[in-house]
């Protein structure tokens, strides 16, 4: 009798996707590949616009893989709301514990240019809120409320430009910031807790939110996506959601017990500084 394969089956573990709730965003193809191996999922939105995305998400889930899904609302910047969400899930799902926290936060209003004369008081305050009090609201909640239990998994989804310092300089500090919480909070929460933090890096993926960014109006890529896809390694093309995807999937398995504080970028092969 042969051996019985390894696989990478998340059955019986919970996860929170935070930024889950556009089909064709980053947070939902991370959310597709956790559900699609096992897991219970909370699908995560913020505008009330997106509520109905959000419900699609979930119901396509539990239609295709039989997983249990809850939809929650709340704005990351506030861990009041960090906490009820994470209440929400535990009874939502009719469970004790959160085991996976993805944290993916790219939005609109996150990713507004801005030089350093130009940027106002109340886009930094925003923007420094969801990606740097948000990755520390989320991650208290998950621990503290949400009991992740050793083996936990927390996975910040952050970016290339943190690594190559280009504009908006106001998202790409803020998410460098995040890159530095993922070190710390591993140190902490690795030796404490025995959960392991990591941070995956995406390059270009287009997608609804990065369209206006990589893609000009007349369809030609703008001057961001050409500096991006120049310095790519793989295959010629640009990002999918998938790709991201598949790397955060490995990241909540066992198999990667012994991988934490770690800059993990996904984007073809680009390096950074």
């Amino acid at each position: 009798m042969s051996p019985q394969a390894e696989t990478l089956s998340l059955a019986g573990k919970t996860a929170i996707i935070t930024g889950s709730g556009r089909e064709t965003g980053i947070g939902a193809a991370i959310a597709r590949a956790l559900a699609r191996n096992g897991a219970n999922v909370a699908i995560h939105y913020v505008s009330e616009t997106s509520q109905a995305r959000a419900e699609k998400v979930a119901g396509e889930f539990e239609r295709e893989f039989g997983t249990r899904t809850v939809v929650v609302r709340g704005g990351v910047e506030s861990f009041g709301n960090a906490e009820e969400m994470v209440r929400s899930v535990l009874e939502g799902l009719g469970v004790e514990r959160v085991d996976i926290l993805g944290f993916e936060v790219n939005n609109a209003a996150a990713y507004q240019p801005a030089t350093l004369l130009t940027v106002k008081q109340s886009q930094l305050e925003y923007e420094f809120g969801v990606n740097v009090f948000g990755a520390i609201y989320m991650t208290q909640a998950v621990v503290g409320v949400g009991k992740m239990p050793p083996g936990g998994r927390i996975i910040n989804i952050g970016t290339v430009a943190s690594k190559l310092l280009v504009a908006p300089a106001v998202y790409s500090t803020t998410k460098a910031a995040m890159d530095a919480l993922t070190t710390l909070f591993a140190g902490e929460l690795g030796k404490t807790h025995g959960i392991t933090v990591n941070t995956l890096a995406p390059g270009p993926i287009l997608t609804d939110l990065s369209y206006d960014v990589l893609v000009k109006a007349d369809g030609t890529p703008t001057d961001v996506q050409n500096m991006l896809f120049t310095q790519t390694r793989a295959a010629a093309r640009l990002g999918e959601v998938e790709d991201l995807a598949d790397a955060t999937l490995l990241l909540c398995s066992e198999k990667t017990r012994w991988i934490t504080a770690q800059y993990i970028s996904v984007s073809g092969g680009i390096t950074g500084v």
